[in-house]
């Protein structure tokens, strides 16, 4: 029972531990996340979006860098405080892999700019669609404002409008700004451990470790966003390893590598559509 006990306590440990690593890695994200990738910023038009069942809008956008979707500003009008779901989706429209959703409280009065704020990788010249849905009694008038352009000019997508008929293009693009942090390509491996790098990150089916040494039985361990355990390999000799994608989500991972009971590389791993 002892044992038992220990164990979870140091499973409990782990996890809080690269929890914390994740949480300061999203501060500096955040911290960092001041380019504009995308933008359309022409307002000349006014739409009353319903906040009714099954409504809502969405608008989609090619990412202009490699790297981490970071902040998407949206343009409403009129007075509004009241609870919505903003949702970003790889591909254009809704049916592709939903790479993040989040509960937003969106306030403001006049013409403004609400900002959600985002972790998601994004990889240059993809398409992707972020789609926002009232929450029905969440206090959002209906109908509420949202800023766009009419006719469109933006290149990369456009607003098309959801509602229990089914989607509709409406020529129109949405007010908005994309920001997007850019990797560094740089390894956060122990001064003293081997450089393991790897290529290409992101990636989408496979990607290559290379060590500037040969590895005798190492192991890896990948770890999703909330500290959890996804994928083990074992026995690992040379000095390269191909990781395979397999049946894991979009999104950021953690990888760590270790050799002889010692950690030699740790990174951010980030698996794109």
């Amino acid at each position: 029972m002892n044992l038992q006990n220990n164990l979870w306590k140091s499973s409990l440990v782990v996890m809080s531990v690269m929890l914390l690593v994740f949480m300061l890695k999203a501060d500096l994200l955040q911290a960092q996340c001041t380019a504009v990738d995308q933008s359309q910023l022409n307002y000349n038009g006014g739409m009353s979006a319903r906040n009714l069942s099954q409504y809502s809008e969405w608008q989609d956008f090619i990412a202009g860098a490699t790297g981490n979707l970071c902040k998407i500003e949206v343009g409403f009008f009129n007075a509004m405080t009241g609870t919505g779901t903003f949702k970003v989706f790889a591909g254009s429209g809704t049916s592709g892999s939903q790479l993040q959703t989040q509960t937003v409280t969106v306030s403001g009065t006049g013409n403004f700019f609400f900002s959600f704020n985002l972790s998601v990788p994004v990889v240059q010249g993809s398409v992707y669609t972020f789609q926002f849905i009232p929450i029905q009694g969440g206090g959002l008038p209906d109908p509420y404002g949202v800023q766009v352009q009419s006719p469109g000019t933006y290149a990369g997508g456009e607003m098309r409008i959801t509602d229990p008929s089914g989607t509709t293009p409406t020529g129109y693009d949405m007010v908005f700004k994309t920001y997007v942090s850019p990797y560094t390509g740089m390894d956060e491996n122990p001064a003293a451990s081997p450089l393991v790098t790897i290529a290409p990150n992101p990636f989408s089916t496979e990607t290559t470790l290379k060590s500037n040494t040969s590895f005798a039985n190492a192991l890896v361990i990948i770890y999703n966003i909330f500290g959890q355990e996804v994928k083990r390999i074992t026995n690992i000799s040379g000095s390269d390893l191909t990781l395979h994608r397999d049946n894991l989500d979009a999104g950021m991972y953690f990888i760590r590598m270790e050799e002889s009971g010692k950690t030699i590389m740790t990174n951010k791993l980030i698996i794109a559509n």
